[in-house]
């Protein structure tokens, strides 16, 4: 059983396809906001500080997630005094659908003209998860942030050259795109990924799955997965001494997700950042168990600031 979850987990993971590049018009949620940087819209959104404000926070989704993911981590932040600003990366969510026609610009130069945008003179803490903890990484080689947060880093890496004509195929392109807009609809199947990415059974039966599902219903989410895959940049985890700040490295024990090999690479990579397992958690540890991570961050955060 747990080898069958692994390879539908896997597999959806790994879908994408090709399509014309499509821009954000709709503002899914109240506070929706967008960033434009070329021919990119991003969406994201800003929950703010309760009490006295103590920082500012940008959160990186993972693989196929979007802002939705950190609504729980978000929130607890907020309440503790901390601007938590939620960002759609390029072909997630609400953001913009890459295609062959995309001017292309780095998930992190967009993520850092953001910031800059925001808050441009204030001292920023980023957080990554999964596929967002390897942007992340990039990111803090090269713009200065407070402190790193890495929940699940997965290291990313560009397509083999042989494979990106049948990535970016047309065949391909029609299958995905049709996956992802009607095999999300299959809610018992949505649940078991859920399930599978949290090992968390009440807390997948309880899930409001729409949360996840209605941003593939956005068109050109398979096609412009396919497009990153090809141009996206790969996590440097050769020059993480560039990184000065204080690293929280946080896993799961559950991870189906994350091998040991791209656990032990970050490992590797930050030798000196605070470590932290989660025990019985899965890859989505973010969502079900932010009760437990946020007392966490926040002591990582204020730590030796007074």
């Amino acid at each position: 059983m747990k080898r069958f979850i692994s390879v539908i987990l896997v597999f959806t993971l790994l879908c994408g396809v090709l399509s014309p590049a499509v821009f954000a018009v709709d503002t899914p949620y109240d506070d929706s906001r967008f960033y434009t940087q070329g021919d990119y819209e991003i969406h994201y959104r800003i929950i703010e500080h309760k009490g006295d404000f103590k920082g500012r926070i940008m959160m990186l989704h993972g693989f196929l997630c979007s802002t939705y993911a950190w609504r729980n981590m978000a929130s607890g932040l907020a309440d503790r005094g901390y601007d938590c600003v939620l960002a759609d990366l390029p072909n997630f969510g609400y953001s913009t659908r890459e295609s062959a026609d995309t001017r292309v610009v780095e998930r992190e130069k967009l993520i850092t003209g953001l910031m800059k945008e925001i808050d441009p003179d204030g001292e920023w803490i980023l957080a990554g998860h999964s596929m967002g903890g390897g942007v992340a990484t990039n990111i803090a080689e090269e713009f200065p942030v407070k402190r790193l947060l890495l929940f699940c880093p997965a290291p990313q890496s560009t397509c083999p050259e042989s494979f990106e004509g049948v990535v970016t195929s047309r065949p391909m392109q029609f299958i995905m795109n049709a996956f992802f807009r009607y095999g999300t609809k299959i809610t018992p199947l949505v649940r078991l990924i859920v399930f599978a990415a949290t090992r968390n059974l009440k807390f997948s039966l309880e899930y409001d799955t729409k949360g996840v599902t209605d941003p593939f219903l956005y068109d050109g989410i398979g096609a412009g997965m396919c497009n990153m895959l090809v141009n996206v940049r790969e996590t440097d985890l050769e020059n993480t001494n560039k990184i000065t700040c204080p690293v929280l490295l946080v896993n799961a024990d559950g991870d189906i997700i994350i091998n040991d090999t791209m656990r032990n690479q970050f490992y590797g990579a930050f030798p000196d950042a605070e470590k932290y397992l989660v025990e019985g958690g899965g890859h989505q540890c973010i969502e079900d168990r932010a009760d437990e991570l946020v007392p966490l961050c926040v002591k990582f955060i204020e730590n030796g600031n007074g």
